[in-house]
């Protein structure tokens, strides 16, 4: 993302007030350059092809697997498998944390900072906790607005479905929020720090795996308390992790470090095993999706975007450095 995103985003180093006022500055920019101050990115034609950059998270579209869904910081990208990236919905909100719904198809859940129309009418730089029920095209926020800026979401099917989410806004932490009721409730998460990434079986009352600057933790009490993980590096940054979609022993996890890369776990995270890639030093991965069968999707730092049908044994190119492949423009 940004400077030294190697370990933890780039913008885990950043306050909040600057991550807004980047992405102001950005957009008011894009309106100056028109000559028309009054435009703003989220007047955009939907049928611009963006380059994609800055990606936070990705999931894939539970009715076409061949389709993913790529969270950036100019807003949320539908990609195909062939063909131009494409914007989803009018808003390009700068989404942190991004996650989807394992089985609903197009309800995902998101966090982050407004596009400069939604901040000039609402004035608020964090969006605490949004819901879009129509696969991004509109969102709405449900819960903690102008509170918490979440990095890294995951939902767990427990308690009616369970959203967890780990803010680095002035109120930091991990939280936990129901998605019947929309209430929150902050959680001790003893032995949690500086989590990048995070991911919840889909197994009710399955465990909670968070990757930190410090390794890859579990917790087995639905957030209250964490442990590292057995089997795997300790003081070794975990920069992804996520579970598969609906097969609660499937895991995977970027360990940044040239040895082991993407690691695999088939006992839902009791133990772990590599996999054939071991990525780029220079851009680690930042996003992953599992699922459905055997598909296996990362995101990396340079806004590439890989895919495995094959659980990880081979990969093929949807995204070089934010563009398709040569042959698939």
């Amino acid at each position: 993302m940004r400077a030294d995103n190697r370990l933890d985003r780039g913008d885990l180093l950043l306050t909040t007030r600057q991550r807004v006022l980047i992405a102001l500055t950005f957009m008011a920019a894009i309106a100056f350059a028109t000559g028309n101050g009054d435009v703003t990115v989220e007047a955009q034609p939907p049928t611009a092809s963006p380059e994609v950059h800055h990606i936070h998270g990705l999931t894939v579209d539970r009715r076409d697997p061949d389709v993913l869904y790529v969270a950036t910081h100019t807003g949320l990208l539908r990609v195909r498998a062939t063909g131009a990236p494409e914007w989803v919905g009018s808003h390009r909100f700068d989404l942190m944390g991004f996650t989807a719904h394992p089985r609903e198809t197009d309800l995902v859940y998101a966090s982050g900072h407004p596009d400069l129309a939604t901040y000039r009418r609402q004035g608020v730089g964090n969006l605490g906790l949004l819901v879009s029920r129509d696969g991004g095209r509109t969102w709405q926020t449900v819960a903690l607005k102008g509170e918490a800026d979440f990095h890294a979401l995951a939902y767990g099917p427990g308690n009616g479905g369970t959203l967890y989410g780990w803010s680095v806004a002035e109120r930091g932490g991990l939280d936990r929020i129901s998605v019947a009721s929309w209430t929150g409730e902050r959680l001790p998460a003893s032995g949690l720090a500086n989590v990048l990434s995070l991911a919840a079986s889909p197994d009710a009352g399955g465990p909670l795996l968070a990757g930190t600057k410090a390794g890859l933790m579990v917790s087995r009490d639905g957030g209250a308390t964490w442990s590292p993980a057995p089997t795997m590096p300790s003081d070794v940054p975990v920069t992804a992790v996520s579970y598969h979609a609906s097969d609660g022993r499937r895991a995977y996890a970027y360990v940044a470090r040239p040895d082991r890369g993407l690691m695999r776990s088939r006992d839902g995270g009791a133990t772990w095993e590599s996999t054939s890639f071991a990525g780029d030093a220079r851009a680690p991965v930042v996003a992953i999706a599992v699922g459905p069968d055997d598909s296996v999707v990362l995101a990396t730092t340079d806004a590439t975007v890989l895919r495995s049908r094959d659980a990880g044994r081979t990969w093929q190119s949807v995204l070089e450095r934010g563009r398709p492949p040569i042959g698939a423009r």
